[in-house]
């Protein structure tokens, strides 16, 4: 990894990099669970207060109806997108019934069976069957159990005019969209090689509750009757009990080049898969799943991250990646901070910014086959032991640790620290980098060890997110909101409503041809973009 006093980036465009560092921009993405007050997961509808789920671009549902979703607007200050997504808890706090409360963790609560898991519902209309079949088919591939993990989507771009820049300087012959597109790419291979140092530094996840597993691993051990967890896990979400799967681990999916990685998604996409052939399609007059491919749709794909490009209405994802190249890159590693009240704050995300501009700064090989195995057995065990005392990582030569790997990134991070900090002013961001450095010395100060330690103190996993869960979600319905926000999210959830009648007015083609529709995605190979 090389420092930024040798980046070839900085070395030749470091006064443009100083003059666009405030405009980088983040959108949060964070999920949560809605449980009644005997800690299990709400049976009823989604908010009618919030708006509808399938039209409110603010507060929509993934996987469950009780699976709430929060999406705040890309912003460049990080304390107004932490803010304003404090204003959607406290929006959305105000329109859930009383004896309803935020899950704020990743793992989730105390399940009696698979049906205390409700798949979320739309409406009638063909675009809310769509999705709510996607999720049927995403309970029969996968078991509902694993859908319910909830986390923060972090979505991250650098600014155009950094781009434009770099690429006047070094674009070599490429178009400027292509040469985004690679930078987005390498950006994501750095995080395939260093991505795993961020699930140690804010991994929330190191127990569950004995009721998510069939039957205990050996990795795990309990802790009194009812909760299961990893002595020096760090997180458990995006470990082997987390988000898996056997079909998915099998997909070719590179990032050394747009051409390989859309090559990769496109064969996923057309692939019939014959654990899915065996669930079936139809079953009588019911859909089970929207087809029998490895992915049904691209959202499907697991990983820690993805490029990623707004679409237009009707566009798939693949084609607008295919048309217009990368945008912005969704980091999805982050698990939620039961501590925080929205489970993320300034100074993690100022330190994100750093990591990832890091990332997209420094050199960025191609990653080999055996690179990439290498490197999601050390994610492995980062995640389910990554505080165990002299920890020996998978190397390539030779096994390396943390603290080794650590002080490699090190000075990188704190150059560009001071760099920040020289255009924002203060010290927050070489902050952000020393109370992460902490936590290389001492892993007592990790998300993972303070929950370890709050759940041996309440008794249990369940009793301390749960008594989290209603003291959070009760300051969040006495708390004042700003005027600005309250105003913007009651005019989006009547608009949401609004949309959401016409579609269901709508005449409507035949499900069965309208389902067969999405099945077909414009930008071929061949189509001379990629």
């Amino acid at each position: 990894m090389t420092t930024l006093a040798q980046n070839k980036w900085l070395g030749l465009c470091c006064e443009a990099v100083r003059n666009n560092l405030k405009k980088i921009r983040v959108g949060f993405e964070k999920e949560s669970l809605r449980v009644n007050r005997d800690g299990h997961i709400a049976q009823t509808s989604h908010p009618a207060g919030a708006g509808k789920a399938l039209t409110n671009k603010y507060i929509t549902t993934d996987f469950s109806e009780a699976q709430l979703e929060f999406i705040t607007p890309a912003v460049q200050d990080m304390g107004d997108g932490i803010e304003f997504l404090k204003d959607i808890h406290r929006f959305t706090a105000r329109a859930m019934g009383k004896d309803e409360f935020f899950w704020n963790a990743s793992m989730p609560p105390m399940l009696l069976s698979d049906d205390d898991i409700p798949i979320a519902t739309y409406g009638t209309c063909n675009a809310a069957r769509i999705k709510t079949l996607y999720r049927k088919g995403l309970a029969n591939r996968y078991g509902k159990r694993m859908q319910a993990i909830s986390g923060i989507h972090y979505n991250f771009s650098l600014p155009d005019e950094l781009w434009e820049c770099m690429h006047a300087r070094l674009g070599e012959g490429r178009s400027l969209q292509d040469f985004r597109s690679d930078g987005y790419l390498a950006l994501i291979r750095n995080l395939q090689r260093h991505g795993w140092l961020l699930l140690y530094l804010f991994g929330a996840s190191p127990a569950i509750d004995r009721s998510y597993l069939e039957h205990a691993p050996d990795n795990l051990e309990a802790w009194g009757a009812d909760t299961l967890y990893g002595p020096h896990a760090t997180s458990l979400r995006m470990s082997g009990i987390g988000y898996t799967s056997v079909v998915q681990g099998k997909l070719d999916i590179r990032f050394n080049n747009m051409t390989d990685y859309l090559d990769g998604l496109r064969a996923a996409l057309d692939t019939s898969e014959s654990l899915y052939e065996a669930i079936g399609v139809v079953d009588g007059d019911s859909y089970k799943q929207m087809n029998t491919r490895q992915l049904q749709l691209e959202n499907e794909l697991y990983g820690s991250v993805r490029p990623k490009r707004n679409a237009y209405d009707n566009e798939r994802p693949i084609t607008a990646l295919c048309r217009r190249g990368v945008e912005y890159i969704e980091l999805r590693s982050i698990d939620i901070n039961p501590f925080l009240p929205v489970g993320i704050d300034v100074e993690q995300a100022n330190f994100l910014n750093l990591f990832l501009t890091f990332m997209a700064f420094a050199d960025s090989p191609q990653v080999s086959a055996q690179e990439r195995d290498v490197l999601a057995e050390r994610t492995r065990v980062v995640a389910e032991m990554g505080r165990k005392p002299g920890l020996q990582l998978p190397g390539f030569d030779q096994p390396t640790t943390i603290p080794a790997v650590a002080a490699e990134l090190l000075p990188g991070l704190r150059d560009l620290a001071g760099l920040f900090d020289e255009v924002y002013g203060g010290t927050a961001f070489a902050d952000a980098v020393a109370a992460q450095m902490a936590k290389i010395t001492n892993p007592a100060l990790t998300p993972s060890a303070k929950v370890v330690a709050e759940m041996k103190s309440y008794g249990s996993y369940q009793a301390l997110i749960a008594a989290l869960a209603e003291a959070q979600t009760t300051h969040f319905r006495a708390e004042p909101m700003d005027e600005a926000s309250a105003k913007q999210l009651e005019e989006q959830a009547e608009k949401s409503f609004k949309q959401w009648q016409k579609l269901e007015a709508e005449n409507i083609t035949p499900f069965d041809q309208y389902l067969n529709a999405q099945a077909a995605y414009f930008c071929p190979p061949g189509c001379g973009r990629y």
